[in-house]
C-alpha cells in the first residue's frame, strides 16, 4: 500500500472514530495483496486498483466499527471478499465474526485470509441467510448484522430477525438514498419487529461520493 493510502485510510478511519494502530495498518495492507492476487482468477471484486479497494471497500467498511463493540458477535450476510466484516474486524479483534458467502470461492478465500491474518474467532461459512437449518443453530444469538450491497430493507430486515437478539443491530450500507428507501419500507421493517435507530451520512475520499448508514434495533 502506498504511504499515501496509509495515511488516507487512518485519517479517514478517525473521521468515524476508529484510530487504527501501525500493526492494524500491516493487515489491511496484506489483506490488499491478497485481493489483488487472488481477484485476477477469481473475479472477487470489479474494484481492483488500490485505491478503489482502500477507499471503497476498507474505509467504506470502517464507518460502522463505532456501532459495534468490542466483544459482540457479528455476522457479515453476503459478506464478497470479506468486507465489511474483515474490516471491521481488523480494527476490533476482540469480535467474534461470521461471515455467510454463498460462493464457495469467495468463501475460501475469506478463510484464507482469516488464516493469512492469524484474525481470531473470525470464519466463513458457505450458506445463505435464508437457510433456516443454519440460522436455527445461532437463533437470537448475534448482536449485530452488517449488510453491504445485498437488498433492500425490507429484505435485510427479515433475513436478521432470526439471528439477532433483542435489542441487536442491523447495520444496513447505502447510498445517498437510505432515508428514501427506510421511508418506503418503515411498514414492512416494524413488521419483522425492527425500529429505527439512525442514519449516518458521510462522503468516502477522493471524490467517492455520498454514503449512508442505516442502524435498525430489533424489538
Amino acid at each position: 500500500m502506498r504511504p499515501e493510502l496509509r495515511e488516507l485510510l487512518g485519517a479517514e478511519a478517525q473521521k468515524f472514530s476508529v484510530f487504527i494502530r501501525e500493526n492494524e495498518i500491516e493487515l489491511f495492507d496484506r489483506y490488499l495483496g491478497l485481493i489483488q492476487e487472488y481477484n485476477k482468477k477469481l473475479n472477487l471484486t470489479g474494484i481492483s486498483d488500490e485505491n478503489g479497494i482502500v477507499v471503497k471497500h476498507f474505509i467504506d467498511s470502517l464507518s460502522a466499527a463505532s456501532f459495534v463493540k468490542d466483544r459482540w458477535f457479528l455476522m457479515d450476510v453476503g459478506s464478497g471478499m470479506g468486507c465489511p466484516g474483515l474490516a471491521i474486524k481488523i480494527v476490533k479483534p476482540g469480535l467474534k465474526i461470521i461471515l455467510l458467502e454463498s460462493n464457495q470461492k469467495k468463501c475460501a478465500f475469506i478463510n484464507q485470509v482469516i488464516r493469512s491474518l492469524k484474525l481470531e474467532n473470525a470464519r466463513a461459512i458457505a450458506r445463505r441467510a435464508e437457510d433456516k437449518n443454519f440460522s436455527a443453530g445461532i437463533q437470537g444469538q448475534i448482536d449485530a448484522m452488517l449488510a453491504r450491497a445485498v437488498g433492500k430493507l425490507d429484505l435485510l430486515s427479515a433475513l436478521s430477525k432470526p439471528y439477532l437478539r433483542k435489542n441487536g443491530k442491523l447495520i444496513a450500507y447505502k447510498g445517498p438514498e437510505a432515508q428514501k428507501e427506510f421511508d418506503e419500507h418503515k411498514a414492512a421493517i416494524e413488521k419483522n419487529h425492527f425500529k429505527f435507530d439512525k442514519i449516518l451520512n458521510y462522503e468516502l475520499p477522493l471524490q467517492n461520493g455520498p454514503r449512508a448508514l442505516v442502524i435498525l434495533k430489533k424489538i
